[in-house]
C-alpha cells in the first residue's frame, strides 16, 4: 500500500474521529452549566441529525475501510470527488464557527478543515499515480 494511500485512509479517519469530538465538545458545556438546548427544540431527534451524523461520521468510516480493498481508477476518481464537498462543508463548518466564537470549536474545526485539505490533495496525487 502506498505512502499516498495510508495518508488518505488516515486522513478519512481522522476527520471522523475530529467530528466525533466536535459533538462532545458541546456536551462538554453541560459540565459547566451552559444550556446546550437548541432553539425550538422540541424533545425529538430531527431527521436531519440522522443524514449529517451518517455523512460526516458513519459513511468516511466505511469508505475508509472500503478504500482498503478497492484501488481501481474508477474508486480513486469518486474518492477524490468526494473530498470536495466534505471540504467544502469543514471549510464552511469554520466560518460559521467565527461567528459562534466558540475558541475550542474553532481550533478543531480549523484542525479538521486543514486536515480534508490535505485529504484532497492527496486523493488528486492518488488519482494521478498508475494503477
Amino acid at each position: 500500500m502506498s505512502v499516498t494511500r495510508i495518508r488518505i485512509l488516515f486522513f478519512w479517519v481522522l476527520t471522523t474521529v475530529a467530528m466525533i469530538l466536535h459533538f462532545d465538545f458541546h456536551i462538554g458545556d453541560l459540565f459547566y452549566g451552559i444550556d446546550i438546548v437548541r432553539p425550538g427544540a422540541n424533545g425529538q431527534k430531527p431527521a436531519a441529525l440522522v443524514v449529517i451524523r451518517f455523512v460526516f461520521e458513519i459513511f468516511p468510516l466505511i469508505w475508509a475501510v472500503a478504500l482498503l480493498y478497492a484501488s481501481s481508477g474508477l474508486w480513486r476518481t469518486i474518492n477524490f470527488g468526494l473530498t470536495i464537498p466534505f471540504t467544502l462543508s469543514h471549510l464552511a463548518h469554520v466560518f460559521e464557527e467565527i461567528k459562534e466564537g466558540d475558541p475550542s470549536q474553532l481550533l478543531l474545526l480549523t484542525f479538521v478543515a486543514l486536515m480534508s485539505i490535505l485529504l484532497t490533495l492527496e486523493s488528486w496525487k492518488w488519482r494521478k499515480q498508475e494503477h
